[in-house]
């Protein structure tokens, strides 16, 4: 994960102002980048690639979900997509069979809470049964839904969106599938107005 002082100064700012209510101009070069050799998508899409050991993406969950809650756009779809590392696969696998079973918006405020509010690391897929426990999963649900088909398919649908945007570091948030966020202080047009008036 590299580190990413816009992202940081993007942050304060946005929790300085405490709020989206101010119509601010995007600039290419500036808020977003054009993703060489992608066409926008024909529908308004918002992906967020993440890592539950990021700080950055820690950070920016508070910000995305007051978003989500205040503004974001009916038309627009916003799709979290975890980061598969080989190091940490159980956190891949874990989110999506906290969609899978229902109780993602638990288990996923949850995990992060976990490992950086309470420093206490999620080292492996055991670690995950705690949590799930606590969002109402038995054990035996879990490893069912951890070995299913279902959730193998969702994390290869990961990793290969992973590829397609050469996801190297994070948070990285893309618009239409061909405009990457540079900083998150114009989080709300982007997201919206950007993001309605830019596909294909």
């Amino acid at each position: 994960m590299k580190s990413k002082s816009l992202l940081v100064l993007g942050l304060a700012a946005l929790f300085s102002l405490g709020s989206f209510t101010a119509k601010a101009e995007v600039k290419a070069g500036t808020d977003y980048s054009a993703i060489s050799g992608k066409e926008a998508s024909a529908k308004p899409h918002v992906y967020e690639f993440f890592s539950y050991t990021c700080p950055h993406c820690y950070n920016l969950e508070p910000v995305l979900n007051k978003w989500k809650e205040s503004s974001k756009p009916d038309a627009v779809k916003f799709e979290q997509v975890p980061v598969f590392m080989s190091r940490a696969p159980h956190l891949t696998y874990g989110y999506y069979v906290a969609e899978v079973l229902g109780v993602k918006d638990k288990v996923h405020t949850a995990i992060f809470h976990q490992w950086h509010a309470e420093k206490n690391i999620v080292r492996s897929k055991e670690d995950l049964i705690p949590i799930f426990k606590e969002a109402g999963v038995s054990e035996e649900d879990f490893e069912k839904a951890y070995s299913s088909f279902g959730v193998e398919s969702k994390v290869q649908y990961a990793k290969k969106l992973a590829r397609d945007f050469k996801v190297i570091s994070f948070p990285m948030v893309i618009v239409n599938k061909k405009y990457k966020l540079e900083r998150y202080d114009n989080i709300n047009e982007m997201l919206g107005s950007f993001a309605l008036e830019n596909t294909k």
